[in-house]
């Protein structure tokens, strides 16, 4: 049960927010590298990973994850 709201906690993000940790960590990308794929500042792709984080921390607390 915990493993699927873990699974499901993803869901609560943007696209944007949802693509920026993919790009970076599960892609073992820097933040630089991973810009480069949405054409975006390398600005833009650390506050969304920060914003995700934060907001994918939110979710599951919500859903008694910890």
């Amino acid at each position: 049960m915990r493993r699927t709201r873990r699974r499901r906690a993803p869901r609560a993000l943007t696209p944007a927010h949802r693509e920026a940790p993919e790009a970076t960590f599960f892609a073992d990308r820097t933040t630089h590298q991973a810009a480069t794929v949405p054409g975006v500042p390398q600005g833009t792709v650390k506050s969304r990973v920060h914003y995700a984080l934060r907001s994918l921390r939110a979710a599951l607390e919500e859903r008694g994850v910890r």
